[in-house]
């Protein structure tokens, strides 16, 4: 396929299979100590909770922290973690204080957490706001947006509550299948895109 040129300069290419990959690794690891260094420095850090499940069925923990480095306030994800037996408050909490004690994260700068309203996020007894509380006792909670939104759409007029419904539709085949999106919407143009010729 290619010439004998093409072959050496190949070869001149310094990285080896795994350079890249550990390269990449390095870096994620430089990220995380970075961000931890300046959630350590800076004076308070707030968190905001969310599970969800991906295509495969599998529950993932996303922490996002947010605090103030040099005057200005960052946010940036601080845990994606996978809960392979159950989802539940106590669960939760868990991944988070063993990531936490990992670090030697200090819950007494935490000033706030915000979460869904789902029954593991918010109840009162045995679920994250609850253990939240015990941990650091000044921490106030808030619902997320995202959510509150959501909520406020309930009670939308038919005309409104079908285009919204048909929206979510859309989203959750989506997200169900990426490549439903392709199959649908570019059908006739796949196969230009998919086809090698020998």
């Amino acid at each position: 396929m290619f010439g004998e040129d093409h072959v050496q300069k190949f070869k001149n290419i310094p990285l080896s299979n795994s350079t890249v990959s550990r390269r990449i690794k390095n870096m994620s690891i430089d990220i995380e100590v970075t961000i931890n260094e300046r959630i350590k420095i800076g004076p308070f850090f707030s968190i905001h909770v969310d599970e969800s499940t991906d295509a495969s069925d599998l529950s993932l923990l996303l922490v996002i922290v947010r605090y103030l480095n040099v005057n200005e306030l960052e946010g940036n994800l601080l845990l994606c973690y996978p809960l392979f037996k159950r989802s539940t408050g106590g669960d939760i909490y868990n991944a988070i204080q063993g990531y936490f004690c990992e670090i030697e994260m200090d819950w007494a700068k935490c000033c706030g957490d915000c979460t869904d309203g789902g029954k593991a996020m918010s109840g009162c007894y045995k679920v994250l706001c609850a253990r939240f509380k015990i941990a650091a006792p000044h921490v106030t909670w808030s619902h997320c947006c995202i959510h509150r939104q959501s909520l406020a759409a309930k009670p939308l007029p038919d005309s409104l509550k079908e285009v919204f419904n048909q929206s979510v539709k859309v989203v959750n085949f989506i997200k169900a299948n990426s490549t439903n999106l392709c199959v649908e919407t570019w059908a006739s143009y796949i196969l230009r895109y998919f086809c090698t010729q020998k």
